[in-house]
């Protein structure tokens, strides 16, 4: 009976809720609704109709109607779709018209000869009168020439190529003044030299410091030695030239270079600048420095006194691997072609197309799996495999290592002194050691944001995590056993309150 009420609820959902466009997402918004496009009331079936020739059938079941409803997200895409199609033809339509005038005005410049008059002399008039009759009588060439040399003097061709003439000059000097110097480099080699030019400009007469981040430590950007902190990389860095910089530059391809902008001061008049942008122009201005375009490769980050912050949105930062992250939303120069997440650099499109849109193949069984988790989870309960988690946080005093942040922060409070940080919470009186917990809490407790539905019962969670945890109680899978008695449990947690009450153990 139980079943027998799920499988409805899921013919209900799909018949009366779904998006007819994308089969996806429940909707409230009706297909026959009117939407304002181009200044006039449009139904979406009717942009579906002369946009994309889509005729949205009525599907009917028993005395119920099927769904006719449209999604936000189609909703969208078929308004971008329709603003395109509208576009281009009015593009074409102007393109036609001026065409069509350009050749009336070279046709109006032919002039028609048959209107000109040709005048034809009386000779035998002339002979009439002359002495000496032998004399006068003309050969018929001279006649000819006599009429070709009566006739009006419009040298049409001549003027018509002089107009030829002034609209190739026009023509070519117009082409010159967009084909710059800059212009043909980037056709010819695309934008990379043009960018590292002016980079280098400001690397090179500044103070601003290079690096890189890799196994949660700063590098240098030219030898790659580690660093615990960014002012012992400012020192370091000065042991390089920029010579040296301007080749690891080209080695990598012209990819986006991380730049400390702490400390910037004007190597030329000592003056301390605040940004890169303020920097640029002030070097520009103040000092003559050419720069051949307004875009460079640098990307600014502040890390001096632990200050973690995007210098473009100001959006804070408990680690630098989450501020790293983050810079790809504002430097989006590579963008995946198959769900459109954009990314600073091709390494980081790579490694997201490897994590997110490879299959994951067991090596055990050879199943595939559509996402990491799901393989993972396959080898746990069928193989029996047994994974050990990543340890991401270091101690920047010691080599312990660890795999969540507050584990970190709580061994350089009990081991090495630091002060135990406080995060409190506005809303009620809770305090957390990291911005993320904090966060997450708010999230989790206050916004009660959730984005993981139940595909059987539809209720939403805040995690994947709860979602999993939440699905044993429709498949009843007890997959979690005691070792002690045998019994067998649906999650960690309830077997964990089982060993604590039951047999007294940790």
């Amino acid at each position: 009976m139980e079943m027998a009420l799920l499988n409805k609820q899921t013919v209900d959902w799909t018949l009366f809720d779904v998006c007819r466009c994308c089969l996806k997402n429940r909707c409230s918004n009706d297909i026959s609704l009117e939407t304002k496009m181009s200044g006039r009331e449009e139904a979406y079936a009717d942009l579906l109709r002369d946009t994309l020739n889509i005729e949205i059938s009525c599907q009917t079941l028993g005395k119920l109607t099927a769904s006719r409803g449209i999604c936000e997200e189609c909703i969208t895409e078929l308004q971008k779709a329709t603003a395109y199609k509208r576009m281009v033809l009015e593009s074409e339509k102007e393109f036609v018209n001026y065409v069509q005038n350009l050749q009336k005005s070279e046709d109006s410049n032919v002039i028609d000869n048959s209107d000109v008059e040709i005048k034809y002399e009386d000779f035998a008039t002339e002979d009439a009168n002359c002495d000496d009759k032998s004399e006068s009588i003309s050969t018929d060439d001279e006649v000819l020439a006599k009429i070709k040399n009566s006739r009006p003097k419009k040298d049409i061709s001549k003027r018509v190529r002089a107009k030829y003439e002034e609209y190739r000059k026009k023509k070519s000097e117009a082409k010159l003044v967009a084909r710059s110097d800059v212009q043909r480099i980037i056709e010819r080699r695309g934008n990379g030299p043009i960018l590292r030019q002016n980079s280098l400009l400001l690397l090179s007469n500044s103070t601003l410091c290079v690096f890189q981040w890799n196994q949660s430590r700063y590098r240098c950007f030219c030898c790659q030695e580690p660093f615990n902190d960014i002012d012992s990389l400012r020192e370091h860095n000065t042991t390089h030239d920029i010579e040296t910089i301007e080749k690891k530059i080209i080695t990598q391809q012209n990819r986006l270079v991380k730049v400390e902008v702490s400390n910037i001061c004007c190597k030329l008049c000592n003056e301390k600048i605040d940004n890169l942008k303020t920097l640029k122009n002030h070097l520009s201005t103040e000092h003559d420095v050419a720069f051949v375009s307004k875009e460079h490769l640098l990307v600014p980050f502040r890390l001096q006194n632990g200050e973690l912050r995007c210098q473009i949105c100001l959006e804070g930062f408990r680690v630098f691997r989450l501020l790293n992250i983050h810079m790809n939303k504002h430097f989006q120069k590579h963008v995946c072609h198959i769900c459109g997440a954009g990314f600073s650099n091709l390494v980081f499109l790579n490694l997201h197309r490897f994590r997110s849109h490879k299959p994951f193949k067991c090596q055990q069984c050879d199943v595939i799996f559509t996402s990491k988790a799901e393989k993972k989870s396959h080898e746990v309960s069928v193989h029996g495999v047994k994974f050990e988690r990543k340890l991401r946080f270091p101690c920047p005093y010691c080599s312990e290592r660890f795999f969540q942040e507050n584990y970190r922060v709580l061994h350089l409070v009990e081991k090495h002194g630091m002060t135990k940080p406080n995060y409190n919470c506005n809303i009620c009186p809770k305090t957390f050691i990291t911005r993320s917990l904090l966060n997450n809490h708010i999230k989790n407790v206050h916004k009660k944001e959730r984005n993981h539905p139940c595909e059987v019962c539809h209720n939403l969670f805040y995690t994947k995590s709860d979602l999993t945890r939440h699905k044993v109680v429709h498949t009843g899978e007890k997959k979690y056993s005691c070792n002690v008695c045998k019994n067998n449990f649906v999650s960690k947690d309830t077997l964990r309150r089982h060993i604590k009450r039951t047999h007294g153990l940790n």
